[in-house]
């Protein structure tokens, strides 16, 4: 361990070996560290393709003074093929412009004058038809990469992940925190909206937690963090948005891998195939995983004022396992040179069964006053569909496009639990059956439309309309005694729906000013309409409201590679179902948890302040300064009936604000070594001053993290991750800190088609250990938690196939429902 840690800080203190920018272009394109010569010039221009007029983002452009032959300048196209190169100076140049699968374009005679703006216009790139054996491909995009309006963490250059989930896959991205049980954080809030390939999903919808658990590591490309999205994303996701992208290939030809891991912990089956050729693409993957998680729990309840019990002890021990399955399959085609369809289904299905003991013992005055013993199987059945159907069309004019999605998307669950209870005797005195049979559908239209205007402004508006239905049938049986039969208790059953709709418009407008500040200004107008019902008590909720939701961002660029932004918006978090469901989770009734159907959405403000910079040397930093307020905040809060019974309900009754900042930095050192470090402080002030609850906490918080990686050579490669979470505060309480750390070994082979990775997640530690208190003024509980994490993994993958590089494809438009807040129980 003290090995590993040094060598990390070597890695940090090699600050000043140099190393290429991310991402790297192939080293035929590859720009020359040249000092750049100073002046008032400018070179602008448009990067499309020949056919079809597409916009080729990350084309990379190189500036050759002709006198020296050097490359002085360099830079890529954005994502509607522009590209600009400042500071030139005068004199005669040549400009290359390349990208892979397209012919190089070289212009010979570019004239620079002094402050002279030169626009070579439109440059169209005509599509080549080389295999790909035939391209050197030795760039190498950084672990993670800063962009404009998010942070990427591509998890494919991640040796670590190999084996694993998305739950893995996501503890390692800056800035958020995964818990013992599953749950995500983005600095500290789990206010987030989770989308896969740019799309939401009925399943994230229910329990983060669980549909996390179901998507194989090995198929997950990578993870984007927006937190300050623009007025054409959805209002909802206070925290930000957390996008996981999968593999894909989009190259000529039929092509796919094949991954296969073992381990004590996990094990994972998965695999992919892409076919395309001319105009129509397909891409199909299939995933399976297996997983075995023993657990053990100790919780201590001491009350104050309660009648008849002064405490409580209670001791599980169980396990819980799982298996999950997944389908993907995707095609698109072009119907003309400037219009495209395409559409996709994904399927995930699985179960898992939590198999668990627990032994409940009452306490009066140093007395035993009662016990029993619970022996629970609590299972879940899921099963989630999403079918999209999307056309884009783009114009003569570069940057301008339409497009038209659709979205349908559902997610059904059942849960059982089971239950046998005994006596202080161990004699079976009752049984117990607690079902839930609950599922989650969504309709979703949604149009957009892009225009730019010859001063390089753009012009973003759109509308959208998502349909959402609710439905959960609870009941609870009880057979008391054990040998009579079951009989339903009509208080603790019920059917309930709901309905929740949302139309949405938004307006985004961007434009320069003076060529150094860059201006986003936008707003979107977002009405709800909510209504649901009890079917047995015929009882019913009702809400409509509107929302204006502005935003704004400005960025300058400062000299020496040197960036300094704001951002301002204005976020919803609509709840979901798990909140919602008045289903009561009795799978310890001592301690009950239980949805409100009457929750309102959350409004939060959030403000950020970044600046960021890029040495030659290739030494990046990033540091973001941000504030987020929410005066309506859903809370979970836990209170104790005359008998004793803890109750977990949740209510808009808290007043949530955090001040903070987040730090990130990355590095190359030794020429085949990599480095990157995160840091997340921040200040957390809870308070709830209601009839419910009169309750405040506060206190500092923080989360770490170092990755880093080492190519030794021969195909052979290593990687260690560390991360630390500190402790986190609730309105009533706290949970303690935790650490994990991993270990892969990675070796190539068959001419790199195939690879054998062997890995370790936590060899300090067979079990990780979480403290949750929480404190009422009638009662305080410590709830300990011991979860068996360590593992030991062997992988391989294997690719396959013959493809060609011919032409970008299409920039598909995704459908983003970033709009409704879970519990954040992987079990509900």
């Amino acid at each position: 361990m003290k090995k590993v840690l040094l060598m990390a800080v070597a890695g940090i203190l090699c600050a000043h070996q140099t190393f290429a920018q991310a991402p790297t272009p192939p080293k035929s394109m590859a720009v020359a560290a040249q000092p750049t010569p100073k002046g008032n010039g400018k070179i602008a221009g448009v990067i499309l393709e020949e056919t079809g007029q597409k916009p080729i983002e990350f084309a990379t452009i190189s500036l050759v003074e002709k006198a020296s032959g050097k490359t002085v300048d360099g830079t890529v196209s954005d994502d509607k093929g522009r590209f600009s190169l400042g500071k030139v100076a005068e004199g005669q140049y040549k400009l290359s412009v390349s990208f892979l699968g397209f012919e190089t374009k070289v212009f010979d005679n570019i004239t620079v004058g002094n402050k002279e703006e030169v626009n070579i216009g439109v440059v169209a790139l005509k599509g080549g038809a080389r295999t790909l054996d035939e391209v050197s491909v030795v760039g190498d995009k950084l672990l993670v990469e800063e962009k404009v309006d998010r942070m990427v963490y591509n998890a494919e250059k991640d040796i670590t992940n190999a084996g694993g989930t998305a739950t893995d896959v996501l503890k390692k991205v800056p800035g958020l925190t995964v818990d013992l049980e599953g749950n995500v954080a983005l600095r500290g809030s789990s206010n987030i909206r989770v989308l896969i390939n740019n799309k939401p999903s009925a399943v994230m919808a229910s329990s983060v937690a669980d549909a996390l658990q179901q998507i194989p590591s090995d198929m997950i490309k990578s993870v984007e963090i927006i937190t300050s999205p623009s007025a054409k994303y959805d209002a909802e996701g206070t925290a930000g948005i957390v996008n996981i992208i999968t593999k894909k290939n989009n190259l000529q030809g039929v092509n796919g891998m094949v991954n296969a891991s073992y381990g004590n912990r996990i094990s994972v089956v998965n695999g992919t195939v892409n076919y395309r050729k001319g105009k129509l693409g397909v891409n199909t993957s299939l995933g399976y995983n297996w997983r075995n998680n023993p657990a053990e729990n100790i919780r201590e309840t001491v009350y104050r004022g309660i009648p008849g019990i002064d405490r409580l002890s209670q001791s599980m021990k169980g396990k819980r396992e799982g298996e999950f399955q997944m389908l993907q399959f995707g095609a698109d085609y072009e119907l003309t040179k400037r219009s495209s369809l395409s559409a996709g289904v994904r399927m995930q299905s699985g179960e898992f069964v939590y198999l668990t003991t627990q032994t409940s013992t009452q306490y009066l005055n140093g007395g035993v006053i009662g016990s029993n013993t619970r022996v629970n199987r609590n299972q879940f059945d899921n099963m989630n569909y999403d079918i999209n159907l999307d056309f884009t069309q783009q114009f003569a004019q570069p940057g301008r496009e339409l497009s038209v999605l659709g979205l349908l998307s559902r997610n059904d669950r059942e849960n059982s639990n089971l239950a046998d209870v005994y006596n202080l005797d161990q004699q079976l005195a009752l049984k117990e059956q607690n079902l839930n049979d609950a599922y989650n559908e969504e309709k979703t239209f949604q149009v957009d439309y892009t225009h730019p205007f010859k001063n390089k402004h753009l012009l973003e508006v759109g509308g959208k309309a998502i349909l959402r239905y609710v439905e959960s049938d609870y009941q609870f049986l009880v057979a008391n005694p054990a040998a009579a039969p079951f009989v339903t208790e009509p208080s603790r059953t019920d059917v309930f729906a709901y309905h929740q709709n949302v139309g949405a418009a938004y307006a985004s407008y961007e434009f320069s000013v003076n060529k150094k500040y860059n201006f986003k200004l936008g707003t979107r107008y977002e009405h709800t309409k909510v209504d649901g019902d009890f079917t047995s008590t015929q009882t019913s909720v009702a809400q409509s409201y509107d929302n204006f939701i502005p935003s704004f961002a400005v960025s300058k660029a400062l000299k020496n590679n040197q960036t300094l932004k704001f951002n301002y918006t204005k976020r919803i978090q609509r709840p979901q179902l798990g909140l919602l469901n008045p289903y009561e989770n009795r799978a310890d009734t001592f301690n009950i948890q239980v949805g409100n159907p009457n929750l309102n959405a959350e409004i939060t403000n959030a403000y950020e302040v970044g600046y960021s910079t890029f040495f030659k040397s290739g030494f990046s930093v990033n540091a973001t300064a941000f504030w987020r307020q929410t005066n309506n905040s859903i809370e979970a809060y836990t209170l104790p009936t005359d008998e004793g019974v803890n109750y977990t309900r949740f209510a808009n009754i808290g007043r949530n604000a955090s001040y903070g900042l987040s730090l990130f930095s990355s590095m190359k050192f030794l020429k085949k070594g990599n480095v990157s470090a995160n840091l997340n402080v921040f200040y957390l002030d809870l308070q709830s001053e209601t009839s419910l609850l009169n309750a405040s906490n506060a206190s500092v918080m923080y989360n770490a993290n170092l990755n880093t990686s080492y190519v030794f050579g021969k195909g052979i490669s290593a990687q260690v991750f560390g991360q630390f979470n500190g402790r986190r505060v609730t309105l009533q309480g706290r949970t303690s800190s935790f650490a994990v750390f991993n270990l892969a070994l990675k070796k190539d082979i068959l001419n790199k088609n195939g690879s054998i990775t062997v890995g370790v997640d936590n060899p300090f530690s067979a079990s990780l250990r979480q403290r949750n208190i929480f404190k009422t003024p009638s009662a305080e509980q410590v709830n300990t938690m011991y979860i068996y994490n360590r593992q030991v993994k062997v992988g391989a993958s294997y690719k396959f196939g013959k493809i060609t590089a011919k032409t970008q494809p299409k920039r598909k438009k995704k459908i983003n429902n970033d709009d409704a807040k879970s519990d954040g129980d992987s079990n509900n």
